[in-house]
């Protein structure tokens, strides 16, 4: 219970008995703990390097993440391009725990048992890991490295579940990558994360569902998650820029939260090119939350 903090009731002799009353007040009244989650397509890398390369645009990362000062970061593509099933080496992911780490890795695991390409970063100092997963858009979702619903390249969603150290607060964050090419693989695999997701939503577990979901937020794979119950938290103007900058299609990365959570705030953009290079060819997106029910 907050406490009243009348004047009379102390007297003229106790004010500092009042001052500290008033300052219990604040604090039992003071917003709860919010947490800044941050969904980025990082562009995967090939050791031949490609149009978008590298080395020449891994300071850009470095920077954009410590101006979003994200507190969870989930990405995708962050790939060592080489082909095949899985490779075991994430030179993306080694730059970012170098230059950041206070983060720990989840989602991630063995790539001969856990696709290691998107994975999800929290600070260690906030949260501890509960609980981790994987399934790939296909017939078979728990087989590893199974191909897409028209046997296309693999693609598939990383998921972690989280507590949050000081307030025991439970948070899931499932990351997604749909297929660019397919309109039927971006439908069915909407319906298997809805389908997986379920046993959270069903029970109000705190859940984010992003990533690149290669759709408009008026498509039908986000006009099925939303019937999830899930809110589309939209950014202003596109995410993917073909890394010119260029503002040509509507947003296709995405955040979306349930009721357990409540956004603080506007979804922000981080659309900046560093001394003239941009970090990837999508932008990151972040949001604030706070834990619903919460003052």
């Amino acid at each position: 219970m907050i406490p009243r903090c009348q004047a009379g009731q102390y007297g003229r002799a106790a004010k500092p008995a009042l001052a500290l009353c008033l300052l219990l007040s604040w604090a039992l009244a003071a917003p709860a703990e919010t947490v800044r989650v941050a969904s980025f397509n990082i562009h995967y890398t090939t050791p031949n390097q490609d149009d978008i390369v590298w080395d020449e645009r891994r300071d850009a990362v470095r920077q954009v993440i410590g101006e979003m000062q994200a507190d969870i970061i989930a990405f995708q593509e962050m790939e060592t391009f080489v082909g095949g099933h899985f490779n075991t080496e994430n030179r993306q992911l080694d730059w970012v725990l170098e230059h950041y780490p206070d983060y720990s890795v989840g989602a991630y695991g063995d790539a001969a048992e856990f696709p290691i390409t998107q994975p999800i970063l929290f600070r260690t100092d906030s949260f501890v890991l509960r609980d981790q997963g994987w399934f790939f858009y296909s017939e078979t979702p728990d087989e590893i490295y199974s191909r897409t619903f028209n046997d296309s390249y693999p693609a598939f969603t990383t998921w972690v579940d989280l507590e949050h150290r000081d307030s025991g607060e439970r948070l899931v964050v499932v990351n997604n990558h749909f297929d660019y090419g397919s309109g039927r693989n971006r439908r069915l695999s909407a319906r298997l994360v809805a389908e997986r997701i379920e046993p959270w939503l069903d029970v109000g577990v705190p859940t984010v569902v992003l990533g690149d979901f290669n759709a408009p937020s008026f498509w039908s794979p986000m006009g099925f998650l939303k019937k999830q119950g899930l809110d589309l938290l939209r950014p202003a103007g596109s995410t993917f820029h073909h890394n010119r900058g260029w503002h040509l299609i509507p947003a296709i990365d995405h955040i979306l939260v349930n009721p357990a959570l409540s956004p603080v705030g506007r979804l922000q953009r981080f659309d900046d090119a560093y001394q003239g290079i941009y970090p990837s060819d999508h932008y990151p997106v972040l949001v604030e939350l706070s834990w619903a029910g919460k003052p």
